[in-house]
C-alpha cells in the first residue's frame, strides 16, 4: 500500500509540474496569407524556429489580404504579422485602403529579408518584356487583395504601362488569378518568385518571369507607385520555378509586425529567436538565406520598431537609431 501511495503521489507531483510548465508558456499567434501563397511557407518557418528557441508556443493564423492579416494585430486578434513593409507603410499612414482608419498601433518586430516578385507569363507564349503586355489578359479588380492593384501597376509602369494599359480580367486574389492563369484565362499575371504555387503552374503549363526594364527611369516609375518598391536582379536556382536566367524582379521586403500594447519580453523573444536562428529558418524555406542578422534592424521610412525590439537590437549591436 505504501508503494502504491508513493508511485501514485509521484504521478501526481509530476502532472503538476507539467501543467505548471505550460501554464508558463506562452501562446501567440502570428498571421499571414493561406497556404499556397510563399508568405504561408515562411511564417510557419518562423514559428516554428520561435516555439523550439522560446518559451513562446506560436501558432499561424491566414487570411486572404494584406489588411486582414494586419488587422488582426491592429484589432489584438493576433500578437504578430508576416507581410510586406509597403503594405504595413499605407496601413500605418492611413492611404488607398486604409483611407481615414489608419492602423497606428502597428510596430515593427524585425525587418526579415528582401522580397521579390515578378510578372509570369508561359514559356512559348511570345511575350518578351513587359511592353509585350499591353492589350493582354491580365488580372484586375483584386478584391480580396487590393495590394495586387500597386504590385501590377509599379511593375507595369517600369515600360510606361498600367492596369489601364491591359485587357483586363477581374480576379479576387493572387491564387485565383494563378489558377486563372494555368487554365489558359489569362495571359500574364503576378506572384512571389519562389512560392509552392509558381512551381505547381510551371509544371501544369511551363512559366518565365519577365526581365523588366532595368534603368534609373524604371526604377523611379516603379518607386513611385509606393517608396518600399525597387528593382533587383535574381539569378536561376533550383526553387525558383520560371526565373529561366539572370533576371530583373521588383523588390521590397516582408516583415514581422506586432501591436505596440504587446510587452517587451514577448517581442523580445520572438526577434531573438529569429537573430540565433538562421539555420533553422533557411531549413524552413531557403528565402531565408537572404536574411541576414544587420537586416532584421533595417530602417524603414514609415514604420517604428516596437521597443522589446528595440532593446534586443541594441544588446547585440545592431541598433542604428536613437
Amino acid at each position: 500500500m505504501k508503494r502504491l501511495f508513493t508511485v501514485a503521489a509521484s504521478a501526481v507531483i509530476l502532472a503538476a509540474a507539467g501543467l505548471a510548465g505550460a501554464a508558463q508558456a506562452q501562446t501567440v499567434s502570428i498571421s499571414t496569407l493561406p497556404p499556397g501563397a510563399i508568405n504561408n511557407v515562411q511564417a510557419q518557418a518562423i514559428a516554428k524556429v520561435v516555439q523550439e528557441n522560446s518559451d513562446l508556443q506560436m501558432r499561424v493564423v491566414t487570411f486572404n489580404a494584406p489588411a486582414a492579416i494586419m488587422g488582426a494585430v491592429q484589432s489584438g486578434q493576433a500578437e504578430f504579422a508576416f507581410t510586406s513593409n509597403d503594405e504595413a507603410g499605407v496601413a500605418v499612414e492611413g492611404l488607398d485602403e486604409h483611407d481615414g482608419r489608419p492602423m497606428s498601433d502597428l510596430r515593427l518586430a524585425v525587418t526579415v529579408f528582401p522580397f521579390k516578385v515578378g510578372i509570369l507569363v508561359r514559356k512559348d507564349s511570345g511575350i518578351d518584356s513587359v511592353s509585350d503586355l499591353k492589350g493582354k489578359r491580365f488580372p484586375i479588380g483584386w478584391q480580396g487583395f487590393l495590394q495586387g492593384i500597386p504590385l501590377s501597376n509599379a511593375m507595369l509602369a517600369t515600360a510606361g504601362l498600367s492596369l489601364d494599359d491591359m485587357d483586363g480580367v477581374p480576379t479576387a486574389n493572387l491564387l485565383r488569378a494563378a489558377d486563372d492563369f494555368k487554365a489558359g484565362r489569362l495571359d500574364a499575371t503576378i506572384f512571389a518568385v519562389g512560392a509552392p504555387k509558381m512551381a505547381e503552374v510551371d509544371a501544369a503549363v511551363g512559366i518565365k518571369f519577365l526581365d523588366l526594364p532595368d534603368s534609373e527611369e524604371a526604377g523611379k516609375a516603379m518607386g513611385a507607385v509606393r517608396p518600399e518598391y525597387h528593382l533587383a536582379e535574381q539569378s536561376p536556382a533550383p526553387h525558383l520555378a520560371g526565373v529561366v536566367g539572370d533576371t530583373t524582379l521588383m523588390e521590397y521586403a516582408v516583415a514581422v509586425l506586432t501591436n505596440a500594447s504587446v510587452d517587451d519580453d514577448t517581442v523580445y523573444k520572438l526577434v531573438k529567436a529569429i537573430y540565433e536562428n538562421k539555420e533553422g529558418l533557411v531549413a524552413g524555406h531557403p528565402s531565408f538565406n537572404a536574411m541576414t542578422q544587420e537586416g532584421l534592424a533595417m530602417h524603414q521610412p514609415r514604420l517604428e520598431y516596437h521597443p522589446g525590439a528595440i532593446r534586443f537590437f541594441k544588446e547585440v549591436g545592431i541598433w542604428k537609431g536613437e
